[in-house]
């Protein structure tokens, strides 16, 4: 997907202005490489980021003569009109591996949350590490089968091949909780409360 560019002035009030023209202020960096401050058409940038999911690989056109593979590092966001108001792209090199976060999805519902049970999620993202061809969009983790109790951790996941977790810990990415005694006591009195609302 190619998203064109133009070089940039740097500076507050050079942003500003951007801005209000409907361009947004951002910059390519990378490893070994020098850092191209760049501005892009709003309506262009946002319709692409529409159409790709997380670590989609762009190609950024500067002028139309400088290209440059990259991905979404990290997007600014205005607190409340929730415009973008800056954007930082990484530049991907052949032959060297990217550390980056990839969101965890939760696929199928859980035999324990059926029986009542609750699903927990501490984690919703993991850090990563891969090549440019190997980075994935999302790692799936299907919790069909778990039951109350059981747990998942993060050396439990089904990692795609070329790719390397950055941890020193197996912390816990999913769990079905069992219900306390106290919610079971809350929740029977409800239903108890209902019941006698209906009579």
């Amino acid at each position: 997907m190619i998203i064109t560019a133009k070089e940039r002035e740097l500076g507050t009030k050079a942003s500003r202005k951007l801005r209000r023209q409907g361009r947004v202020p951002g910059v390519i960096y990378g490893a070994n490489t020098e850092n191209k401050h760049i501005e892009l058409d709003k309506s262009e940038l946002l319709a692409a980021l529409r159409k790709s999911r997380r670590n989609d690989k762009f190609e950024i056109e500067i002028e139309g003569k400088d290209k440059h593979e990259v991905i979404v590092k990290e997007i600014q966001w205005h607190p409340v009109t929730e415009e973008i108001r800056h954007i930082d792209f990484y530049k991907l090199t052949e032959g060297r591996p990217v550390t980056l976060f990839v969101p965890v999805v939760i696929k199928g519902e859980a035999k324990g949350v059926k029986l009542g049970g609750d699903l927990y999620q501490p984690r919703k993202k993991i850090m990563i590490e891969a090549l440019p061809e190997a980075i994935p969009n999302e790692i799936v983790v299907d919790v069909t089968d778990l039951n109350i109790g059981d747990v998942v951790h993060v050396f439990d996941l089904d990692i795609p091949e070329g790719v390397k977790v950055k941890s020193t810990k197996n912390f816990t990415v999913v769990a079905i909780l069992g219900r306390t005694k106290e919610e079971e006591e809350t929740e029977e009195e409800e239903t108890e409360e209902m019941e006698e609302t209906q009579e």
